[in-house]
């Protein structure tokens, strides 16, 4: 097995542990979790709102909820990075509904976060304005902008993404090409 094969699977072993241990009411083992995961789904809750401060709230509310119900969640049926989006999500969902959007003063800008080991259609995104690009995501069907924003605003795998969405592998594969080439397109057109 190679380095990065035994820490890929030391990786799922300790996350299983940390689950497993959350379960069990270890609030250390569901800190280290949190830590795992608040860049993931604070990144979701920004594009969601366009607002640091909403954003940061609305991340919080989600790590609060999943704390609350973790040891309500059988582990064998518990990808942990779907659940929480799909947490953040309704969290995202109330937060639109009761109106507090409407008050946020949105004056916030986020500084695309480059990474070497990004694959094209991520430096890609990364490279562009945030504002064209969102603009831009905002002219996609809403299937095609909640994969684009799983995947590379949030950072979720084809897998996790698949999971969050409730849809195969295979799907999200070509319906992230599908909305890839849509947005490249109105990229230009804007």
């Amino acid at each position: 097995m190679s380095t990065t094969l035994a820490t890929v699977a030391n990786d799922v072993d300790d996350e299983d542990e940390l689950i497993r241990l959350a379960q069990a009411g270890d609030g250390a083992a569901f800190g280290r979790l949190y830590d795992r995961y608040l860049p993931s789904i604070y990144r979701y809750t920004y594009s969601k709102t366009s607002s640091r401060s909403a954003a940061e709230d609305l991340t919080s509310e989600t790590f609060l909820r999943a704390f609350r119900a973790i040891a309500r969640r059988p582990r064998a049926h518990l990808n942990f990075a779907a659940w929480l989006i799909t947490i953040a999500r309704n969290v995202v969902i109330d937060h639109h509904r009761s109106g507090w959007s409407r008050l946020a003063v949105v004056t916030d800008e986020v500084d695309p976060q480059v990474d070497e080991s990004m694959g094209p259609e991520q430096s890609a995104l990364a490279s562009m304005s945030t504002a064209s690009v969102r603009d831009a995501l905002t002219h996609l069907p809403d299937d095609q902008r909640e994969c684009l924003v799983l995947r590379f605003f949030t950072g979720l795998s084809i897998n996790e993404t698949a999971a969050a969405m409730d849809r195969t592998d295979g799907a999200i594969k070509q319906l992230q090409f599908r909305a890839t080439n849509r947005l490249r397109r109105l990229i230009k057109d804007l």
